[in-house]
């Protein structure tokens, strides 16, 4: 029986471990209105699905393995990216990403239901998109949520 409970505690020690990472930003993290642009509005492939990027960061690098991008509060009050970096900044918010040619911070895809991914579709192709982001102290990022920009009064 104790041999039982021992590797019942090293797989659910093991399932937390994975998980960890991919839970925290949505536990513990900070929510971050951030602007991005809807790359492939829904791929009628794919499904109710949507490629974005950040505005202010560079879709390829030199740079390979994790970098850091700060974010900047814009006017409008939502954050952009500010380059890439190879250390974490000092203060501020700021995403953990990772560069092998490519820059993905883990915020890149959005899935939406069939009526929400049509009024997203064409909201999205005319204004743009603003990500609902949580970061965590560590710049783990999770989507949480996608809205399109508001309309220009």
């Amino acid at each position: 029986m104790p041999a039982l409970a021992l590797a019942l505690a090293v797989q659910l020690a093991l399932i937390a471990a994975v998980a960890a990472p991919r839970l925290a930003p949505r536990l513990t993290g900070a929510e971050y209105r951030i602007a991005t642009v809807a790359l492939d509005p829904i791929d009628p492939f794919r499904g109710a699905y949507v490629d974005l990027r950040v505005v202010g960061v560079p879709a390829f690098t030199r740079h390979e393995g994790t970098v850091y991008v700060p974010l900047v509060r814009g006017r409008d009050g939502t954050y952009r990216g500010s380059g890439i970096r190879r250390e974490p900044p000092a203060d501020g918010p700021f995403m953990r990403c990772h560069a092998n040619g490519e820059v993905r911070c883990g915020i890149e895809s959005f899935f939406a239901s069939q009526r929400e991914a049509r009024r997203l579709e064409r909201a999205l192709a005319r204004r743009g998109a603003i990500a609902r982001v949580k970061i965590d102290g560590a710049g783990r990022t999770a989507l949480v949520g996608l809205q399109a920009r508001p309309e220009a009064s």
